[in-house]
C-alpha cells in the first residue's frame, strides 16, 4: 500500500487534464470554435505581458525618475535621444518641478544641435526653424537664469541658420552685452558669436558687408581657432572683399588661404572670380580682356581640379558662363546655362543659371522660352522660408522677377506680363500680388482701346471688347486690394482706383456702388469727381433721379471745383432720360452764360453743341442751325463737327416740312410760290450740308477714323441727299444718290430701302420696266441676305414683311 500513489494528489491533476481533454475537443469540433480559443488564449498572453511591462516600469521609474536635471545632464552629454525621450516622460507623467519653458528649451537645444550634425543643407535648414519655434517659445517662458545664455546663443544660430538672419542678429547683438566670463561659463565663445554674426550680416536681405567683414577679421583675431575653420573663415572673407569691391585685398587674403596649402581647386575658383570682378571694374581694352582669359583660365582649372565633380565643378561652370556673357559670347553663355540648368537639378548655380538664361532669351524676343525658364526658377525655389542661394538671395530673385514683369508689360505682351504674375504668389504678399494684377490689367485694357481708335470698325470692335473686359478685371481687383486694405491710409486710393476702372470698362452698377462707398469713406479728396462719376454711372444705368441728386450735390456743395461744369453738362442727360427738355436748356444755358467758364473749356464747348442737338430735338430748327453752326466755325477740327454738320443738315431738311404742308393746303398761287421758295431753299441748304459731310468723312476713311458712328452717317447722307433731290424732283440725281447705297452696302439690310426708293425714281421717270428691275434686284438681294440677319436694326420690317412688301411692288 505504501508504493501505491497518492489518490487525494491524482484526482485534481486528473480533474485538470480531464479538462483541457474537454476544451481540446470542443475547439476541434468547428473553426470557430478554434478561432475562439485561440483569440482568448492571445488575450491572456497580452494581458500577462502588459502587467509585467507597467510592474517593471514602475520599477524603473522609481529608480530613474524623468526630472528636468536628467534632460539638461543628458543634453550637455550629447546624448540628445535620451534628452528627448525625459522630456518626452515628463511630459506625460509631469512633476512638481515641471517647467514648460526649460522642456522646450531642451527640446530646441537638441534639436539645433541635430541640426548641425545633418548632412543635408535643406534638411539642416528645415531642422533649425522648427529648434527656433522651440527655443523662441521657451524664451517667452522663462528658463532657469543659469540656462539663459545658453538658450540666447542656441536661438541665434537657428534663426541664422534657418535663414531668418535678422532675428538671429537681434537676439546674438544681445548676447554681445554678456561678460566673457559668463559666456564662457555658458560654454560659449566670442568667437562663434562673432562667426554667426558675420553669416548673418551676409545673409539678410540687403547685406551688410562691412559688418559681415568686421565680425569675420574679429572671429580670426581668435589664435585658438582649428586650421580648418581658420581657412573656412578667410575665403569665405576673400568673398566679402570681392563684393565690396577691394579686389586687391582678396587677392592677399587668397594668397594666404593659398600658403595654408588649402585646396587647389577653390583657390583656382576664387582667383577666377576674383578676376572677373576685376575685369568688369575697367573700361573695354586689352587689359579687360586679359583679365577675363585670366579668370576664364582659372576657372577651367577649377573645374578640372575637382575630383569629386560637385559643388566646386558647379561653381566654376556657372562663372565661366558669367565670363562668356561679359565678353559678349552669348550663343555660348546660353549653351553653358543650358547645360548647368540640366546637370545640376536645383542647385543654386542651377537656378542661377536658368534666371540668366531666361532673361537672354526674353532680351532675344524669345518670350515662351523665357516665361518657362522664369516659371522652372520659382518651381525650383520652394518654400521661401528655407531658400537659400548665396548667386540669387531671394530680395534679389524678387527683383529680377518684378523687372521680367515690367518688361512684359512697357512692351505690350501682357499675356507674357499676366503669366509672371500668376508665378509671383511664391515671392510676394498676397496685397502685392493683387496689385500688380489690377495694374498689369488696367494698363491693357488702356492699351486695347487705344488700339481699337486706330483700327477698322470690325477689329475695333474687338479690341474695344478686349479693353473693356481688362479695365471691369482691374476694377475688382483694385476692389479686392481695398478690402484688404481697409484699415491702412491706401483704402480710398484703392477704392476709386477701382471706381474708374469699373466706369471705363462699362460696368456702371459696380462703378456706382464702389463711388457710393468711397464718398461714405472719403470725407475731402476728390469729393467733386466722386460725385460727377457716380451721377455718370447712374445715368449709364437709367437712374435719372439718383443721377440728378448727385450731379446737384456737387453743383451746389463744391461750387469752385472744376467738376462743376461737367455735372451741369451730364445732368442734361439725366433731365432728357425724365423728358425734362426744359430743365435741361437751363442748365445748358446756365454753363454758356458763365463768366468762369470761357469759349476755349471743353465744358463750354461740349455744351454749345449739346443746346444745338437739344433744340433740334425740340423741333426749333432755326435756333438749332443757329447754335450748331456757331459750334461748327468755333471748332471746326473737332469730332464733334461732323455730327454738328448732320444735324444742319436734317434740320434744314426737316425745316422744310412746314412750308411744304403749307404748298399743300395753299388757296392761291402766290401762297404756293412763296412757301414753295422757302421748301426749295431749306432742302438745297440740307442737300449742302449732307455733301460737306459726305466728303469730310470720305476723305477720313482709312485714316483711323472709319468708326460705327461715322460709316452710319456716311449711309445716311447718301440715303438723304436721294430723298432731297426726290423731294425737289431732280429724280435721275436721285436715282444715282441712291445707287450709291446698294453698290457700297450690298450685304446690309437697308439697301433693300434704297432699291425701293430707286423704282420709285425710275417711276417717276416713267420708266417702268426699270422700276420692276431695281424690285427684281431687291428680291435677290433679299434672298443672298443670312437667315440670322437681324432687318429691325437698320429698317422698319422684318424679313416676311419685306418679302411681302417687294412681291406687292413687283406687281405695279
Amino acid at each position: 500500500m505504501a508504493n501505491e500513489p497518492d489518490q487525494s494528489e491524482e484526482e485534481p491533476k486528473a480533474k485538470k487534464e480531464d479538462r483541457l481533454t474537454r476544451l481540446v475537443r470542443w475547439a476541434s469540433a468547428s473553426r470557430l470554435r478554434k478561432a475562439l480559443v485561440g483569440s482568448g488564449a492571445l488575450c491572456l498572453l497580452a494581458g500577462t505581458f502588459t502587467a509585467w511591462s507597467y510592474l517593471a516600469h514602475l520599477a524603473v521609474s522609481d529608480e530613474n525618475p524623468a526630472t528636468l536635471a536628467r534632460a539638461m545632464e543628458a543634453m550637455d552629454n550629447e546624448n540628445f535621444e535620451e534628452a528627448r525621450s525625459i522630456v518626452e516622460q515628463m511630459q506625460v507623467n509631469p512633476h512638481q518641478d515641471f517647467n514648460l519653458g526649460a522642456s522646450l528649451f531642451v527640446l530646441g537645444a537638441v534639436k539645433a544641435a541635430e541640426a548641425e550634425l545633418e548632412w543635408s543643407a535643406d534638411r539642416s535648414r528645415a531642422m533649425h526653424l522648427v529648434a527656433a519655434r522651440y527655443l523662441q517659445k521657451a524664451r517667452s517662458l522663462g528658463v532657469p537664469p543659469v540656462r539663459q545664455i545658453q538658450l540666447d546663443f542656441s536661438l541665434g544660430q537657428s534663426l541664422i541658420r534657418g535663414n531668418q538672419p535678422q532675428g538671429g542678429i537681434d537676439v546674438l547683438q544681445e548676447l554681445l552685452s554678456e561678460t566673457q566670463d559668463e559666456l564662457i561659463s555658458a560654454g560659449i565663445s566670442l568667437t562663434q558669436i562673432h562667426g554667426l554674426l558675420s553669416e548673418a550680416y551676409l545673409g539678410i536681405p540687403e547685406p551688410n558687408l562691412d559688418l559681415a567683414l568686421k565680425y569675420s577679421n574679429l572671429q580670426l583675431e581668435d589664435n585658438t581657432l582649428s586650421k580648418k575653420l581658420r581657412t573656412n573663415t578667410l575665403l569665405a572673407q576673400v568673398e566679402i572683399q570681392r563684393r565690396l569691391g577691394n579686389i586687391e585685398e582678396a587677392r592677399e587674403t587668397l594668397a594666404i588661404v593659398s600658403r595654408d596649402q588649402s585646396p587647389q581647386a577653390i583657390v583656382m575658383s576664387i582667383s577666377g572670380r576674383l578676376e572677373l570682378s576685376a575685369a568688369v571694374r575697367l573700361p573695354k581694352g586689352e587689359e579687360r580682356s586679359a583679365l577675363f582669359e585670366k579668370a576664364l583660365s582659372d576657372l577651367q582649372e577649377a573645374q578640372r581640379l575637382d575630383p569629386l565633380n560637385g559643388e566646386l565643378t558647379r561653381q566654376a561652370m556657372f562663372w565661366i558662363g558669367r565670363c562668356k556673357q561679359l565678353v559678349g559670347d552669348i550663343p555660348a553663355a546660353i549653351n553653358q546655362y543650358n547645360r548647368i540648368s540640366k546637370q545640376f537639378g536645383d542647385t543654386p548655380e542651377s537656378i542661377a543659371a536658368t534666371l540668366i538664361r531666361s532673361d537672354l532669351d526674353r532680351e532675344l524676343g524669345d518670350f515662351e522660352k523665357a516665361i518657362a525658364g522664369y516659371r522652372s526658377v520659382l518651381e525650383s525655389v520652394g518654400e521661401p522660408l528655407t531658400y537659400v542661394n548665396p548667386l540669387l538671395p531671394m530680395s534679389k530673385l524678387r527683383k529680377r522677377m518684378l523687372s521680367a514683369q515690367a518688361y512684359f508689360v512697357d512692351r505690350n505682351q501682357f499675356e507674357h506680363a499676366m503669366t509672371m504674375v500668376d508665378q509671383l504668389p511664391l515671392l510676394l504678399e498676397q496685397v502685392d500680388v493683387i496689385k500688380m494684377r489690377g495694374k498689369t490689367h488696367e494698363q491693357w485694357g488702356k492699351f486695347e482701346l487705344e488700339r481699337a481708335a486706330r483700327l477698322s470698325v470690325l477689329h475695333g470692335k474687338e479690341a474695344t471688347k478686349r479693353g473693356r473686359y481688362h479695365l471691369r478685371a482691374a476694377g475688382r481687383d483694385f476692389e479686392t486690394l481695398s478690402e484688404l486694405r481697409f484699415a491702412t491710409r491706401e483704402f480710398p486710393e484703392d477704392l476709386w482706383r477701382a471706381a474708374d476702372n469699373y466706369y471705363r470698362g462699362q460696368s456702371y452698377t459696380h462703378a456706382a456702388s464702389v463711388l457710393e462707398k468711397y464718398l461714405h469713406h472719403e470725407a475731402r479728396a476728390r469729393k467733386a469727381p466722386a460725385l460727377l462719376r457716380l451721377g455718370q454711372s447712374l445715368v449709364a444705368t437709367n437712374q435719372p433721379e439718383k443721377a440728378i441728386a448727385a450731379f446737384e450735390e456737387c453743383i451746389e456743395m463744391h461750387p469752385d471745383a472744376g467738376a462743376v461744369y461737367q455735372a451741369r453738362l451730364d445732368c442734361v442727360r439725366a433731365y432728357r432720360q425724365l423728358g425734362n427738355n426744359k430743365k435741361a436748356e437751363e442748365v445748358l444755358l446756365t454753363n454758356l452764360r458763365l463768366e468762369q467758364l470761357q469759349p476755349s473749356s471743353s465744358e463750354w464747348r461740349d455744351s454749345l453743341f449739346a443746346l444745338g442737338e437739344l433744340l433740334h430735338d425740340l423741333g426749333r430748327f432755326d435756333e438749332s442751325i443757329k447754335k450748331l453752326d456757331e459750334a461748327v466755325l468755333r471748332y471746326p477740327n473737332n469730332p464733334q463737327s461732323t455730327l454738328a454738320r448732320y444735324t444742319i443738315a436734317r434740320s434744314y431738311h426737316n425745316a422744310a416740312e412746314a412750308p411744304a404742308e403749307r404748298i399743300r393746303v395753299a388757296k392761291t398761287e402766290n401762297e404756293r410760290q412763296k412757301n414753295r421758295k422757302f421748301r426749295d431753299q431749306n432742302l438745297e441748304l440740307a442737300l449742302k450740308n449732307y455733301l460737306i459731310v459726305q466728303r469730310t468723312i470720305s476723305s477720313e476713311i482709312g485714316h483711323g477714323s472709319d468708326g460705327e458712328l461715322r460709316r452710319t452717317l456716311l449711309r445716311n447722307c447718301y440715303m438723304m441727299q436721294g430723298s432731297v433731290l426726290f423731294e425737289l424732283k431732280r429724280y435721275e440725281e436721285a436715282r444715282k444718290a441712291y445707287s450709291n447705297v446698294s453698290t457700297l452696302y450690298q450685304n446690309e439690310p437697308f439697301v433693300l430701302e434704297s432699291f425701293v426708293h430707286i423704282a420709285n425714281c425710275w417711276s417717276r421717270l416713267s420708266q417702268p420696266v426699270k422700276a420692276r428691275g431695281a424690285i427684281e434686284q431687291a428680291k435677290l438681294m433679299l434672298g443672298t441676305l443670312p437667315p440670322e440677319t437681324d432687318f429691325k436694326v437698320a429698317t422698319n420690317f422684318d424679313r416676311q414683311q419685306w418679302d411681302l412688301l417687294l412681291d406687292e411692288m413687283s406687281k405695279w
